[in-house]
């Protein structure tokens, strides 16, 4: 365990590492503890000075201390282990805490706090949101738009959504039956008295989404090289509805892609580098989950020389991993877009999307989480 330990103290105190000494207070221990799950996990070592100093621990009973602590001083209860190792004739106590899947925690007081850097913060109302988003219990898709009323929702598109899939002729509703259809379905929400478009009901069937929703847009390049570095060939911001996003930005995909050919006898053959049903799949997968919360950040869909890099912003929702995904797992983050999405006919809902790109691409495909994006990879070879 020394091997392991000894190697943290040296590092310094960081995003994952934090050091306390044995007269740490419980409310201390309870702050880093949240702070850690709420974040990306670590380990708190006590025994061990602010310098990186070791000055140990004094009392056997320690484990049990901690473990309080982390049933009854934070909400909800934390697993946490709890370990110790002897370094120069001291014993060390690290308490390893993982990256919370119960989250968001909170101390007794109510607060939440996440780790940034070699600190602790109470996390904003922004962060907040997205921890809750997370964990799957609340939905920012059906949040409402400041500003919006039912005079941005583009009645065509709604009406030939209810007669595609529930032959229901919207246009021929009356006001107030439309108005209350609308409500019903999370398209129109209340808002301080006010009736207004949710995040969904605009991305979905806006007159202008990206008026309201500017990081809804695609940034759409294309790259003469291997790197973001070099020059580029084209640039396109795609704005619309994700059924419209989705739509063009696969056709964009199509004609900037390379197709190689060669000639067998008097023909030439084509090589399609990249099956259209695993590009039409990572647009799919980066506009329905990705997280509208993160208002700075645009999908970026970016052709290289080499491959083709589509990042879309926020991590895998809930408790998905990068190992689970690949195995038809779903933990989905915007319910509403799914759903509207699923009956549009743009993925079936059964977790299929992933293996089926795994098994066209191979080795040639690559999944990655970036800080708060997530990355898919498709290689030309």
């Amino acid at each position: 365990m020394s091997d392991t330990i000894k190697p943290l103290i040296d590092q310094g105190e960081n995003a994952q590492v934090e050091f306390k000494s044995a007269d740490v207070r419980p409310e201390s221990v309870a702050r880093e503890l949240v702070a850690f799950a709420n974040t990306l996990g670590g380990t708190l070592l006590i025994g061990v000075d602010d310098d990186g100093s070791i000055s140990g621990i004094h009392t056997a009973s320690l484990d049990e201390w901690v473990a309080n602590i982390s049933r009854n001083n934070i909400m909800p209860a934390l697993q946490v282990e709890v370990s110790h190792t002897v370094i120069a004739d001291k014993t060390v106590c690290a308490v390893t805490v993982p990256k919370g899947r119960d989250k968001p925690y909170q101390t007794l007081d109510g607060k939440y706090w996440l780790r940034v850097g070699s600190t602790n913060r109470m996390a904003t109302k922004e962060e907040l949101s997205r921890l809750f988003q997370q964990a799957g219990l609340v939905h920012f898709d059906t949040a409402p738009v400041a500003d919006t009323g039912i005079e941005g929702i583009d009645f065509r598109l709604v009406d030939h959504y209810y007669r595609t899939y529930y032959e229901t002729a919207f246009l021929d509703l009356s006001e107030d039956e439309q108005q209350s259809l609308l409500l019903n379905a999370d398209i129109l929400t209340e808002l301080e008295g006010k009736q207004v478009t949710t995040v969904g009901g605009l991305l979905m069937f806006g007159k202008q989404p990206q008026r309201r929703l500017p990081h809804s847009a695609i940034m759409f390049a294309v790259f003469k090289g291997n790197d973001i570095t070099d020059d580029l060939a084209d640039k396109k911001e795609v704005q619309g509805t994700l059924p419209d996003l989705i739509d063009k930005t696969v056709a964009l995909l199509q004609l900037f892609m390379p197709n190689p050919s060669t000639i067998e006898g008097t023909r030439r053959s084509e090589t399609i580098l990249i099956p259209l049903k695993v590009l039409r799949e990572a647009v799919v997968n980066a506009v329905a989950h990705r997280d509208y919360s993160l208002s700075q950040r645009k999908i970026q869909v970016h052709v290289f020389s080499d491959r083709i890099e589509i990042t879309s912003p926020g991590k895998l929702a809930n408790t998905l991993t990068l190992d689970k995904i690949r195995y038809g797992n779903s933990a989905p983050r915007n319910i509403f877009l799914m759903k509207y999405l699923d009956n549009l006919r743009y993925f079936d809902g059964l977790g299929r999307g992933i293996p089926m790109m795994l098994k066209l691409m191979q080795e040639r495909i690559c999944f990655e989480e970036i800080g708060e994006l997530f990355r898919v990879t498709l290689r030309f070879a």
